[in-house]
């Protein structure tokens, strides 16, 4: 038994020991398989980079960090793979051996690494504590568009582009950053520049700074964001000449369909019954004698326009199909010490309306040069060379110059197209026919316009030039001088021919009707006598900047300070003359004009600003971030003599947290690549008022009588305002930007909160009875505040598609930007539905619609505006109920009239050659007015809101769904041929007219071949690339038809958008 239990308590013993042994080795083996690596991880110039991520790949919770000498230390075993991760450097897997030391060399990420050119100098997209937005050059040339400011919109969260017009040499486009009511200040190449006339092949990169911790360097009216274009510089290496060229066509983007002759006649014999019906003259509907008579219809229709009656399609013959063509050849190359860009570019816009054509011949130079060792020279010029020609009656709107001189803007050749009754013949007896508007005796004719009206060309030249010396210091590294100059001059001349034409209108008086009675020039001019205008416009700009910068590393501290002094001396002058009674018209000379009426203006003005500009930057292994600057700026606009009134301080601060390189977010390496937290806060300025508005001005009045002699006498324009001083936008920004998955994702998120206060307000000249006079013309007051949040998303990647490299973007923007009145002086006991305070900055004063009329009841039992309303006129809300619709009843009403939301969309691809770009751009929650705004800024009916306005055509939309005895439940207010202006009841800004603007725009179109090197070398052309490309391919809106969505106000007859389409060749030699 005692030997039983020791051979028992033996095998126990030995179980247990084998047991033991068992766990030893298990735990033992992969002990001994790991080993702990070693190693340096640099970058390409050998240095050591602190922070750099390293984790087992596959396996979660392992990982290290470099310390500030750049040493890692892993425990690792073999056949493991480790990854090597680091902001602004592409990721590193390595696969480890038997090795115990593993040096590691990580080379730039070009994404995350990416240079961006900032306020007075660049920076690395990484280290940026500020809101920067920036697209590359090569992006913008994805669309067919001929100026910067149009190809901008929808591919930058911030920005908001707005396009109102697609007449040739003047389809620029308004950009406002982050829903500020300022324009966008415009850098080009570091100096104040416009960037209409930039040909965008010459584009490296535009940057948009969004808050005053990029933009208080700009403090003189950066309160608007600033929009900083670089242009393309050379690089080292063999000349490499490159041409682009295309050609194209034009059409009208969104034009309605207006009525033809026999449905013209028809809505006009029932907008007549319907009005005769609303009074005393006609009792019933049987009782009623149509204007157009059956067969007055088939006249229309014979196809014989010699009886005096056609069907012609005004709006097909005004607008037709436009061309486009552009030319642009670059040079660039160099040496190790001098880099060189050159670049010829021309133009040819054809308008889609007869006589309409823009040219512009444009030449770039941009030259680097090192001097020795420490000098460095940097030299831009660029010229450009332009030619518009228009009919004398234009397409409407406001001229520089005497551009303007005999036209009545609202009268465009557009407007007077919807204005042609379409059964009238083109021409009767060898001239053109026309409409003459209800209750006018003017006679308008648009083919007359076009083609009989005279002409009116301008010539513009403008050349910009500047030059920079840079200074390394040899006994300090990292100390720069650099100065820097410029000079730029603008001029152009204008010449206007008004050659008088006569037209045939068709009398519609009943004792005369379906005669043809001749017309004169509804334009001032007397029969048979030419007239000329003519004005010349000169611009110039000096400006010089001093600046030192300092940038040095001390370890793991980086510093980065700048200083600079920049003055701008800046010079207009322009002139304009008009004269009558030009005998010949080939030869249009003011001095061959009536001597006694010769009208002349002029005008010129002189400004200078001075600033001085500080910017530090400091960075702790490129983890913890912070900047400080700002500017001190005076203005000529505010009084010198008040003590800091003239001279403002803008300051902004700002910082970054690296939150990735932290050791406590190793764990997130694998799938985690960067995440950057930031914040800033500042402030910007704005001087945007008259010059000297704080001094009384004074005008030439009426002459008076002083012993005996006429005198010309002065009178006050305006009262004085000593302490008027700069409007103050005060900016506040947080976001962040995060990299995951190796740059396949790109997030990059801000909220902003901008406060405007001290603005610049005007009086308009109210009397004030308690002071015995007048305000001062402007004070600093009213406060609105800018709020909102944008975000942008990219998505890049590739795979192989039939074994072929398949590459993708998707990159998507969305900007919600709103604005709301903090402080305004409302009248004393106003209504809470009138107040200011509290509103959009853009929303609408109007009366609230509730619906149309539709029965006698319904009129007697409601409050009327005016005179009582018929069936089908709109019925107004009485807020006040005080039984009457009056000025009290008006509301602040409406959404801003731009998006409040603005998205876009960017689509690209490339394989085997092919290659695809598509950019959507989308606006949401905001209004369009059907109403339109005429020369006196009242709101008024247009063609669009009221049926037959002044006797015009109508768009077809509207007639079918006008009240009328049809069409009881009709849409839009009754069919009448009345011409009601403002103080009309229908024609009341209401909420009747307001109309959601949502829409989405497939904006931009490209798809491109690039051939084979091998089919193209043997010709020594290293790149040969076709292509189409268009641009308002279409819009998906629930806008009536003929309604821009990207217009804030109706087009009231102006140059449209155009849709476009082109074929183009890359060719690289």
């Amino acid at each position: 038994m005692k030997d039983f239990k020791t051979l028992q308590l033996t095998s126990q013993a030995v179980r247990h020991f084998s047991l033991t042994v068992i766990a030893l080795v298990a735990f033992v083996l992969p002990m001994e398989a790991q080993n702990v690596i070693r190693g340096i991880i640099r970058d390409a110039s050998g240095e050591p980079l602190p922070g750099v991520s390293v984790v087992i790949k596959g396996r979660a919770g392992t990982g290290a960090v470099s310390n500030a000498d750049g040493i890692y230390t892993i425990r690792a075993g073999s056949g493991d793979v480790l990854r090597f991760s680091y902001v602004g450097m592409k990721a590193r897997e390595v696969k480890v051996g038997k090795q115990s030391v593993l040096d590691i060399e990580l080379i730039d990420d070009n994404l995350l690494n990416d240079v961006v050119v900032i306020g007075y100098g660049k920076a690395r997209k990484q280290s940026l504590t500020g809101a920067v937005s920036a697209i590359d050059g090569a992006e913008l040339v994805k669309a067919p568009s001929t100026n910067i400011s149009a190809l901008l919109g929808g591919r930058l969260a911030g920005l908001t582009s707005v396009q109102t017009s697609g007449e040739p040499g003047k389809d620029f486009a308004s950009l406002r950053i982050r829903g500020s009511q300022y324009g966008a200040l415009y850098i080009v190449d570091g100096i104040p520049r416009s960037i209409n006339d930039i040909d965008p092949n010459d584009v490296a990169s535009v940057s948009v700074l969004k808050d005053a911790a990029s933009a208080a360097v700009y403090g003189l009216n950066a309160a608007g964001g600033v929009v900083i274009v670089t242009t393309k510089r050379g690089n080292e290496g063999k000349p490499r000449i490159s041409y682009d060229g295309q050609y194209g066509i034009s059409v009208n983007a969104n034009f309605p369909q207006f009525m033809n002759g026999p449905e013209f006649a028809h809505y006009y014999n029932m907008a007549d019954m319907m009005d005769k019906l609303t009074g005393t003259t006609l009792k019933s509907r049987e009782d009623y004698t149509p204007i157009y008579s059956q067969e007055n219809v088939k006249a229309m229709l014979n196809g014989d326009p010699s009886d005096g009656w056609d069907n012609v399609d005004y709006i097909g013959k005004v607008f037709g199909t436009g061309t486009n063509m552009k030319h642009n050849v670059t040079l660039q190359g160099g040496t190790p010490d001098t880099h060189y860009y050159l670049a010829g570019g021309f133009m040819n816009q054809k308008g889609n309306i007869s006589n309409f054509d823009f040219r512009r011949y444009n030449m770039r130079i941009n030259l680097d040069s090192k001097l020795g060792r420490d000098w460095k020279v940097i030299f831009g010029a660029v010229g450009s060379v332009g030619r518009r020609s228009t009919p004398a009656y234009n397409s409407g709107g406001a001229d520089d110059g005497s551009e303007g001189s005999g036209e009545v803007g609202w009268l465009s050749i557009g407007h007077q197209a919807i204005m042609m009754h379409p059964y009238l013949p083109e021409t009767y007896k060898g001239l053109y026919t026309a409409t003459i508007p209800n209750n006018a005796s003017a006679s308008y004719s648009p083919l007359a316009a076009i083609y009989d009206s005279g002409y009116k060309k301008t010539r513009s030249l403008d050349l910009n030039t500047n030059l920079s010396i840079e200074y390394a210091a040899p006994w300090l590294p990292g100390l720069t001088f650099k100065a820097t100059g410029s000079y730029d001059y603008e001029t152009s001349h204008n010449k206007n021919l008004d050659t008088p034409y006569k037209t045939y209108s068709m009398s519609r008086a009943a004792d005369n009707f379906g005669a043809f009675i001749l017309n004169d020039d509804p334009r001032d001019v007397s029969a048979n006598m030419n007239h000329v205008g003519e004005g010349q416009y000169n611009y110039e700009q000096l400006m010089g900047q001093l600046g030192i910068e300092y940038v040095r590393a001390f370890g793991n501290h980086h510093v980065d300070g700048m200083l600079l002094v920049e003055g701008r001396d800046i010079k207009s002058n322009s002139f304009g003359a008009y004269a009558y009674h030009i005998p010949f018209v080939e030869l249009p000379e003011l001095s061959l004009g009536d001597a006694i009426t010769n009208p002349i203006s002029g005008n010129s003005t002189h400004n200078r600003m001075a600033g001085y500009v500080f910017r530090f930057k400091y960075d702790y292994a490129n983890k913890y971030l912070a900047e400080f600057s700002g500017r001190y700026d005076g203005s000529y606009n505010f009084n010198g003599n008040v003590s800091s009134k003239r001279w403002g301080f803008f300051p902004s601060f700002s910082a970054a947290w690296r939150i990735s390189s932290e050791s406590f977010m190793a764990s997130t390496h694998s799938w985690l690549n960067d995440l950057k937290l930031r914040g800033s806060i500042g402030l910007v300025g704005n001087d945007g008022v008259p010059a000297y508005s704080f001094l009384s001005t004074y005008s030439f009045g009426n002459n008076r009588i002083f012993n005996g002699a006429a005198y010309r006498s002065l009178y006050t324009t305006s009262i004085a305002n000593p302490y008027l001083t700069w409007s103050k936008t005060r900016t506040q920004n947080i976001g962040f930007n995060a990299t995951l998955w190796d740059a396949l994702l790109d997030i990059e998120f801000d909220w902003f909160y901008n406060l405007n206060y001290d603005l610049l307000s005007s009086n308009g000249g109210d009397k004030a009875p308690s002071m015995g006079g007048y305000y001062p013309t402007y004070v600093n007051n009213n406060r609105y505040c800018n709020y909102g949040m944008e975000w942008q998303i990219t998505h890049r990647n590739h795979f192989n598609l039939m074994g072929k490299p398949f590459n993708y973007n998707i990159g998507i923007n969305m900007t919600l930007a709103k604005s709301k009145w903090l402080r305004y002086p409302d009248a004393p006991n106003t209504m809470e539905w009138r107040k200011v305070v509290g509103t959009s900055v853009d929303a609408y004063s109007a009366w609230v619609a509730d619906g149309l009329f539709r029965s006698e009841e319904e009129i007697t039992n409601s409050a009327w505006y005016g005179t009582r309303p018929n069936l089908g006129d709109i019925k107004y809300k009485d807020l006040n109920g005080d039984g009457v619709i009056s000025e009290q009843d008006k509301s602040r009403i409406g959404r801003s009239n731009r998006p409040e939301i603005m998205m876009g969309l960017n689509l690209g691809a490339s394989w085997n050659g092919f290659d695809l770009a598509m950019l959507f751009s989308a606006g949401f929650k905001f209004d369009v007015s059907l109403l339109g705004t005429y020369y006196n800024g009242y709101d008024d009916n247009t063609v669009w809101s009221q049926t037959f306005k002044e006797g015009a055509n109508s768009p077809l939309w509207l007639v079918q769904n006008s009240y009328s005895i049809d069409n009881p439940s009709g849409q839009y207010p009754r069919l009448t041929l009345g011409n009601l202006s403002h103080g009309g009841d229908n024609g009341l800004a209401s909420t009747f007219w307001m109309k959601k603007g949502d829409y989405v725009r497939l904006k931009d179109f490209q798809l491109g071949y690039t051939f084979p090197v091998l089919w193209t070398k043997a010709l020594g052309i290293q790149k040969l690339r076709v292509y189409v490309e268009g641009s308002n391919i279409f819009t998906l809106d629930n806008l009536p038809k003929g309604i821009d969505p990207e217009s804030p106000r109706v087009n009231n007859g102006y140059y449209p958008q155009q849709r476009t389409f082109l074929g183009g060749m890359n060719i690289t030699f």
